[in-house]
């Protein structure tokens, strides 16, 4: 959690550094929408006596969820185009029960898979964030209609929950993990201080949270990569 916590410290401090003059335009979105993991593998590390007896799920399904999140930034006053923001948001992506290939040590073969809860919590800085104006005019100098895209870093906050697996405890484990996000969205102004707006963003990041073994206790890192389509809409007020 330090991790995360550092990430949020300087992303804070950076947007005062990089505090813009008085006149600049803040705004403040609050979102929702659905987020999409293909599949993946996921791999439990088993350590034995006799050696490495890793089990990796191959082509795992995830379950699609809602998402809801809020966000905060300004767009500076001499370059209008470019902003930054800070952006919160949380989503799932559990595993349903499901019958997957699996390969322990050299042998692979069909195995049950039983349900887990993954629950995400992404903090990101938009470091980049770039807007085209379109249908300008003297009360929309920047435009009614806004093209746009983000990118920059996130740390992500998850919570695995195993369901039942019978050879793991149902002790939730926890990771924070570095990874990214990118968008591009379009905003259509309402009014002059209110907008609502559409986006697609993607998000990266590897996790090993470590599950608790029922008979030994013995930790069980679990090493996923979660690669995940977000597609959202909100609305946006500007100050």
């Amino acid at each position: 959690m330090r991790l995360g916590n550092t990430f949020l410290a300087t992303s804070f401090v950076s947007l005062i550094a990089a505090a813009p003059p008085a006149f600049a335009e803040w705004f403040a979105d609050l979102y929702g929408g659905a987020a999409y993991t293909p599949n993946s593998d996921m791999t439990l590390v088993v350590n034995t006596p006799g050696g490495n007896a890793d089990h990796t799920f191959h082509d795992m399904k995830w379950d699609t969820s809602g998402e809801l999140g809020l966000r905060a930034g300004f767009w500076f006053d001499r370059a209008r185009w470019y902003g930054m923001a800070l952006d919160v948001f949380r989503f799932n992506a559990n595993l349903p029960m499901q019958t997957v290939d699996t390969t322990i040590g050299m042998a692979t073969a069909p195995a049950t898979l039983q349900k887990i809860d993954f629950a995400v919590a992404g903090f990101g800085l938009d470091v980049v964030r770039v807007r085209l104006p379109l249908a300008t005019s003297q009360k929309y100098p920047m435009g009614r209609f806004q093209p746009y895209v983000t990118a920059g870093p996130a740390v992500f906050r998850v919570r695995v929950t195993n369901r039942g697996n019978g050879e793991l405890t149902t002790q939730p484990a926890y990771d924070t993990a570095v990874g990214y996000k990118a968008g591009a969205g379009l905003s259509w102004q309402l009014t002059t201080g209110a907008a609502i707006f559409a986006e697609y963003r993607y998000t990266h990041f590897h996790a090993e949270p470590e599950l608790q073994g029922t008979i030994t206790g013995v930790r069980v890192p679990m090493q996923f990569d979660l690669n995940t389509h977000h597609a959202v809409a909100g609305v946006s007020f500007h100050f």
